[in-house]
């Protein structure tokens, strides 16, 4: 019986019992201009829901592919590990992980041609970041007890506005912000930072005020500060403040402290093809006027409207009138000069 159903079979079905299994079929070959799903590393705060809001809807939807977004608690270590272990193609990060994983090659360097440079200010087009939005640190105050704008100078001016003082844990920002209390102008910061006189002259500014400041390193303290009445004035991330006419506290925009956070494709990105084109989609002027509102960097913060051409930024008639207020971070200067001046400050503060 078992012969006469061989006999039964086609002669091709015979050739396959003889010769074995079959082999393989060859996979397809990859098709190059496939959407691809991305992997997104964004730090907790009030910039990551309007972030993931603005790329799930925007990217995800427009290429029928899925975003991830893997915890990160916002560590240079922990995004290597991350990229490292392939679990993310992008990140949006800070100008000083920006300039650290660019010179270390943890983030690729961008495809200008494709993205194109020429819808981005200069300073937001980097080798290997594209800026997502202005974060400025500003001078905030309590308006229910100070009700006149205030100044840097009116921050280290303890007699006529007694109370205590809120300052981020770090040398980076402090010491551009004793300087302009001390009277440099914007434009001579760093000039006056990259001799060891102007820094001495930073710390003796620091040394003034340094009894009654209250130290913060997470963005969402200087708000709570400020509601506890803990302290009268502070520096803070404008994006972490209330804002409007009812909230009680009050953002001075001159000498703030302005940073670009960009969106950087990691070096080893599974998706480099997809990492890119969410970067093209989540820059686009129109997207740019949606994540400002829904990160709260609306008009007073300028968000991602100072980080396009003037007439795409004419497309936006919120834009305000106070955009050249701050002080551009010098990234390279923190690049060259940050482990060191970090390590006296924490000498200093130890003191």
């Amino acid at each position: 019986m078992r012969f006469s159903i061989l006999l039964a079979l086609p002669p091709l079905a015979m050739l396959i019992l003889a010769a074995g299994p079959p082999a393989p079929r060859p996979a397809p070959p990859a098709d190059d201009t496939a959407p691809q799903p991305v992997a997104v590393a964004l730090k907790a705060g009030p910039i990551r829901e309007p972030a993931l809001k603005l790329l799930l809807r925007a990217y995800a939807e427009a290429s029928g592919t899925d975003m991830a977004a893997p915890a990160w608690d916002g560590s240079v270590d922990a995004l290597k590990k991350l990229a490292d272990d392939h679990k993310i193609d992008l990140s949006l990060v800070d100008g000083a992980t920006l300039a650290a994983g660019c010179h270390a090659q943890t983030f690729a360097k961008l495809d200008w041609a494709s993205l194109g440079r020429d819808r981005f200010l200069p300073q937001a087009a980097s080798d290997c970041g594209a800026g997502a939005y202005v974060a400025a640190t500003v001078l905030a105050w309590d308006r229910d007890k100070l009700q006149a704008s205030p100044s840097w100078a009116d921050f280290w001016d303890i007699a006529k506005h007694p109370g205590r003082r809120g300052l981020k844990k770090s040398a980076r920002g402090n010491l551009e912000i004793a300087l302009l209390a001390d009277g440099v102008s914007p434009g001579d910061i760093y000039r006056t930072l990259r001799s060891s006189d102007g820094v001495d002259r930073a710390f003796r500014k620091l040394d003034q005020l340094k009894p009654y400041i209250e130290w913060w390193d997470q963005p969402g303290q200087p708000a709570q500060s400020l509601a506890s009445a803990k302290v009268l004035l502070t520096s803070a991330p404008a994006a972490a403040l209330p804002a409007g006419p009812k909230s009680h506290i009050g953002l001075q925009w001159s000498g703030c402290l302005d940073e670009v956070v960009s969106w950087a494709i990691v070096q080893a990105a599974a998706h480099p093809r997809g990492a890119l084109a969410a970067i093209g989609v989540a820059t686009d002027p129109a997207r740019q006027a949606i994540f400002a509102r829904l990160a709260n960097l609306g008009p007073s913060t300028r968000g991602g409207f100072a980080l396009l051409p003037a007439e795409q930024r004419a497309q936006n008639p919120a834009l305000p009138a106070n955009l050249q207020a701050g002080l551009a971070i010098d990234e390279g200067f923190w690049l060259d000069n940050g482990e060191k001046l970090e390590a006296r400050f924490s000498a200093w503060l130890s003191k």
